[in-house]
């Protein structure tokens, strides 16, 4: 795709530290983790994203030191990350263009596009750019037969920049309106919790917003901001995912050599009810609810890693001390704050020690009893990730694949306060799995060039449902995030009890990248679902996505 003719005239050594993070949806980290796992690239750190522009352009620097090692098409991939992360690398803009201030813009060009961009080497450094994007949704349901279709459109821009090559900022704002039928649109996650949007069932009208400043001193960084954090290795992201709302956050980490530490806390979305007023017309009550987070990442050797660290949740009270004190055990201050909270354990460990093979594993203790272990007690509640990721087939084929299996077992995530449940407005914070189920996927991504790949993969869980009786009272099984265990609750639990749901889930992926900073997605997943009640379901879900930044 990119043809443009780069010539590098800053020696490879010295790097622009740009602070700003790299969202953590962008195609530069598959690039990274397939490096990681062919051994070209070291101390990767695939578990928690975002990073820096500052750190890609590090890992960018060992990948080109190697290009002789990379095949076909990660070349290709390489010439475009270069171009794109240039200023990062070189701190030069030559395969840039400016809308504003240029005489020289061609949309259809490979070059990098801005608004505007201005830079002043060791000084400053600010890009600007404008994002339109418009999505085509479609849902055949097969029995009974009902097509519906929306669509919908958003605009918006984002400004970032970096000073002294220390302290970034980054802004980013969009609005956007929905056309057609309103629940297929709501099959997007991020539209499902936009306040705007669900405001009434009449509104069609929604905005998002996020934006952050960062203070990067290599080994130490902060951050203070709104923005998508990702935990957990692997497509299932089994500690934070995309699946909730954004929360805002204040961050730090450490990395130097070996050792790996990162902190944050952040606040949620707690219980909401409405508030009658005869005089005001009443109001949405939401509770306040906050979350801490830390870990200490150990890299062994190269091809060896583990990490052990904490979460905390709490609310109905304001921001707790306690927890925004990163160099804390969670647990032992929630004792001594009279267990009013919510803290749960984890340990994670990746090996790479087989060039072109990742092995990866999670383990979340939510609540445990060591002397009921194996009694089947309620109380003792895991959340269990492994997985592999190959590119053993590397020198010959652009192929890669994963296999993952998640498990959580029943009231995991849950807790007797809601205020306390790991969820932010009701949605997990971790995977889009409710407590007592089983996950197996399978993912398989075919490079074709760097402009063209295509993405498949097979999703097959079981769910251990809350039972519904028929005076309407639920039976408790453990497996609803949002009702913990009850008093008058069997003091047992068995995992994948309660009415078993069933769901296969059939998905391919096209990306394709005609020009730069212009990519056009189509995705279908097709569902098979059994339900409760022995309901069955067939849906088939298109998504056109077209996305222009300039």
């Amino acid at each position: 795709m990119k043809k443009v003719l780069f010539i590098v005239f800053i020696p490879l050594q010295l790097i622009f530290a740009q602070a700003e993070y790299v969202s953590y949806d962008h195609p530069v980290y598959d690039f990274l983790n397939r490096m990681d796992s062919r051994h070209i690239i070291s101390n990767y750190n695939s578990f928690e994203l975002p990073k820096t522009r500052g750190q890609i352009a590090g890992y960018l620097k060992e990948v080109i030191l190697s290009t002789g090692q990379l095949d076909r098409v990660d070349q290709a991939f390489l010439e475009d990350y270069k171009i794109e992360f240039e200023f990062d690398l070189f701190g030069t803009l030559n395969n840039s263009q400016r809308l504003i201030g240029s005489g020289e813009y061609d949309l259809f060009s490979d070059y990098e596009k801005y608004l505007y961009f201005h830079s002043e080497a060791g000084k400053a450094s600010i890009f600007i750019n404008l994002i339109a994007e418009g999505e085509l949704m479609s849902r055949n349901q097969f029995k009974p037969a009902i097509n519906s279709t929306s669509h919908f459109r958003l605009t918006g821009g984002v400004i970032r920049g970096t000073f002294l090559n220390k302290f970034g900022f980054s802004i980013k704002g969009t609005n956007g309106k929905v056309f057609g039928n309103k629940k297929v649109a709501l099959l997007k996650r991020e539209l499902q919790y936009n306040y705007k949007l669900n405001e009434n069932p009449d509104e069609t009208f929604f905005d998002e917003t996020e934006g952050y400043i960062t203070a990067d001193f290599d080994i130490v960084r902060f951050r203070l901001g709104r923005n998508r954090i990702v935990t957990g290795y692997g497509s299932v992201k089994s500690i934070f995912s995309d699946n909730s709302p954004l929360f805002d956050n204040i961050s730090f980490d450490i990395n130097y050599r070996f050792l790996q530490f990162s902190y944050f806390h952040g606040k949620l979305l707690g219980d909401v009810y409405y508030a009658p007023d005869s005089i005001t017309g009443g109001s949405n009550v939401i509770t306040e609810k906050y979350i801490g987070y830390h870990r200490l990442g150990f890299n062994i050797s190269k091809h060896f890693s583990f990490g052990v660290g904490e979460m905390i949740i709490y609310g109905d009270r304001p921001m707790d001390l306690s927890y925004l004190n990163p160099f804390n055990f969670y647990k032992s201050v929630e004792h001594s704050n009279r267990d009013r909270d919510n803290a749960l354990l984890f340990f994670d460990v990746k090996n790479n020690s087989v060039k072109g093979l990742q092995f990866f594993g999670n383990l979340i203790i939510d609540d445990i009893s060591f002397s009921k272990i194996s009694t089947g007690w309620w109380g003792n509640q895991f959340l269990v990730n492994v997985g592999l990721f190959s590119s053993n087939l590397y020198d010959f084929l652009p192929l890669d694949f994963r296999i993952e299996y998640l498990r959580i077992e029943p009231y995991t995530f849950t807790h007797r306060l809601s205020r306390n449940t790991y969820t932010n407005f009701g949605y997990s914070l971790g995977p889009d799995l409710q407590p007592n189920s089983a996950l197996f996927f399978f993912k398989i991504n075919y490079r074709f060039s760097s402009e063209f790949v295509l993405r498949t993969s097979f999703a097959y869980s079981v769910h251990g449902a809350n039972p519904v009786n028929t005076d309407g009272s639920v039976r408790n099984v453990g497996g609803d995030i949002n009702l913990g265990h009850r008093l008058f609750d069997s003091d047992t639990s068995v995992f994948l009890d309660g009415d078993r749901q069933y769901s296969r889930e059939y998905s391919v992926d096209l990306y394709y990248e005609p020009i730069n900073l212009m990519t056009i997605t189509l995705s279908s997943v097709l569902t098979f679902s059994s339900l409760q009640n022995s309901l069955i379901e067939k849906q088939l879900f298109t998504f056109l996505d077209l996305s222009i930044r300039f």
